[in-house]
């Protein structure tokens, strides 16, 4: 392959991202800016030396035919010392005619009086270098019959006497072709240099801003965890991007440091609120067991506030479990659990506690998954009531169960208003609630599908939403399916657990 074929596609490769030109992209914009003063810069000179070989070979040319033209007069005052006039007229002609050089002499009527004998001066060609309009004895460019001269004319006076006017032309076709050779050849030249340019230029360019696209690529990855310890490790950067770096470092441990706070934080207060607020629950259902001694609006207001505070204690048990979590202190046990069992169950508590109808449909008996039952139930808990409340109270809430190869599938299927799909991308984004007016009295915060996702990825699983507006959501959960070890790991440990009871 020859090496100007391999600039294409490097030109191609240097400048493209991502399959297509990026307009907006530095890299673009500087390889852009910088090739066109380039450009600018080897057209401009390569111009000025057209220009200025054009004025030296013409101009050369013009001088060649302007001396010819003041020296015939004297020759022929020269020979008509000796010679009859005409005589003297015919033998300058003879004398100074040459292959590329016509000479001829006409009188006022344009009648040729004498002309250089040549092969290559047909008599045509002579009658119109006679006629040519516009010569005058500056020497000037013309073209007649496909080739290019340079010509003059002007009277022709001897000793005082009016012989007629004179015609000089030179044939510079031959000049003007190498010329224009050598003018295609060095537009290639400038071309070929344009393009490695280009191409050098744009190399260097992107190995320039290779740094950014590092510390690009490195804070793209970033997660939560590793705001702490981001180091980017240029190399022979830019002292410039290596401050940029240094400074993302620093911003970037700040924000580490400010967020470990704030997850500790929320920590200690759910700690502590979640304490006091438990015990005012418990004196609050303790009073409303006692309710023969209230009336209708006593009662009234302590379930109320006895709704409110189990729903805070909710919500600090969430915000609990977030900032474990978090902070990797969110432990679970991964054992081989069945499904159907842990989901019958789990509908039973709910049906002591909502009169919405639920109902459970397992493609098999016996479906296991790893998983924590403690978890798995506060998800499946979440789910359910989240489809509850936004499902209308005639439409039944569906949890379906099947399995494949290597996973056990669960899904919390409801008819309700749905989500559309712009809210859908955000929807297990913390403190996010698709209808922020209708949340109080929905009893949603916010938190329950953040921490479904967050307790479904903790037990190596994944979860999927399907929704349409007024047509419901579907909510897939995915979890592994234990393999024989699993079961048999599972086994040993529900025997320990038995013997360590019997010693009891």
């Amino acid at each position: 392959m020859k090496p100007w074929h391999r600039i294409i596609p490097f030109l191609k490769h240097a400048l493209t991202k991502h399959g297509g030109i990026d307009l907006r992209s530095l890299q673009f914009r500087m390889t852009t800016g910088v090739t066109c003063v380039s450009v600018l810069g080897i057209v401009g000179v390569s111009g000025w030396m057209v220009w200025r070989s054009q004025d030296v070979v013409i101009g050369d040319q013009k001088r060649q035919i302007m001396a010819l033209a003041e020296q015939i007069p004297e020759d022929i005052e020269a020979y008509a010392e000796t010679l009859p006039t005409e005589a003297a007229l015919e033998k300058m002609v003879m004398v100074r005619s040459l292959p590329d050089v016509s000479i001829v002499v006409s009188d006022d009527q344009g009648d040729i009086l004498s002309h250089s004998q040549s092969p290559w001066h047909e008599p045509q060609f002579l009658v119109e270098l006679v006629n040519i309009p516009g010569l005058s004895m500056q020497p000037s460019v013309f073209q007649t019959e496909g080739r290019h001269y340079i010509g003059c004319e002007g009277p022709l006076t001897i000793n005082e006497e009016d012989l007629g006017t004179l015609h000089v032309a030179l044939d510079i076709t031959e000049s003007t072709r190498m010329f224009r050779q050598l003018m295609l050849s060095l537009g290639g030249a400038t071309v070929l240099a344009i393009a490695l340019i280009t191409a050098a230029i744009a190399y260097y360019v992107r190995r320039s801003v290779q740094p950014l696209r590092h510390i690009s690529r490195i804070t793209a990855d970033l997660t939560v965890e590793d705001l702490d310890h981001v180091q980017f490790h240029l190399e022979n950067a830019p002292s410039e991007v290596s401050e940029l770096a240094q400074t993302c470092e620093i911003t970037l441990q700040r924000l580490a440091d400010t967020m470990t706070q704030q997850r500790q934080f929320v920590h200690d207060i759910s700690h502590e609120l979640r304490t006091p607020l438990t015990v005012v629950y418990g004196y609050l259902q303790s009073i409303l067991r006692r309710s023969q001694s209230l009336n209708e609006l006593q009662k009234e207001a302590l379930e109320a506030a006895t709704s409110e505070a189990e729903r805070t204690i909710r919500l600090l048990q969430d915000l609990l479990d977030l900032a474990r979590a978090d902070s990797g202190n969110l432990q679970f046990s991964l054992i081989p659990i069945h499904l159907n069992s842990e989901l019958e169950h789990c509908l039973k508590i709910l049906k002591l506690n909502h009169t919405h109808p639920v109902h459970l449909h397992a493609a098999a008996e016996n479906i296991y998954a790893m998983a924590d039952a403690d978890r798995l139930k506060q998800v499946m808990f979440n789910l359910i009531e989240n489809a509850i409340r936004y499902s209308d109270e005639d439409q039944p809430v569906v949890v379906k169960l099947a399995e494949t190869k290597n996973s056990a599938i669960i899904q919390v299927c409801d008819r309700g208003i749905g989500i559309s799909e712009e809210h859908q991308s955000q929807i297990f984004n913390r403190c996010y609630r698709v209808d922020a007016a209708r949340s109080r009295a929905t009893g949603g915060c916010g938190l329950g599908l953040s921490l479904v996702k967050t307790l479904v990825e903790g037990m190596k699983g994944t979860i999927h939403l399907d929704s349409q507006l007024n047509q419901g959501s579907t909510f897939t959960i995915t979890l592994p399916s234990p393999q024989p070890n699993d079961h048999d790991t599972n086994h040993r440990s529900r025997r320990r657990r038995r013997e360590a009871r019997s010693l009891h």
